[in-house]
């Protein structure tokens, strides 16, 4: 048998490395860039809001890509003042969904729709 001392540190020590890997796998979801919900003009928008709510809370967005499952995706918007175009996000398509670029507090939010309800919620890059 162990002396007690050695199974409490046994203990303490499987406490660290559950903690540990715990505080790890919620960094990286929460580092991930999805959101469940953010505020918009004093409005809170959520995952599962539809196309009219989310457009009645927020406003026209900056722009609107609805594309082909695999088609090149490259956001671009022109932000306020500076009368530039900015890439804003590049990826692929997915099937049957649109997004929507807002630019939320100086950053940008990307309010991806399927089927007329928001699914998920990306950030994006500093709005400049």
């Amino acid at each position: 048998m162990f002396p007690a001392a050695v199974i409490h540190r046994a203990k303490i020590f499987a406490t660290v490395i559950i903690t540990a890997f715990l505080c790890i796998l919620v960094s990286e979801y929460a580092s991930a860039g999805d959101m469940m919900s953010t505020i918009c003009n004093k409005h809170v928008v959520s995952v599962g809001d539809m196309k009219g709510e989310v457009l009645a809370k927020c406003g026209k967005p900056l722009s609107t890509f609805a594309g082909k499952a695999g088609d090149r995706v490259s956001v671009s918007a022109h932000p306020a003042g500076t009368g530039k175009k900015a890439r804003l996000k590049s990826g692929k398509a997915t099937k049957g969904a649109e997004t929507w670029t807002y630019n939320i507090d100086g950053s940008y939010r990307f309010f991806i729709f399927r089927g007329g309800r928001l699914e998920r919620i990306e950030t994006g890059g500093l709005a400049h």
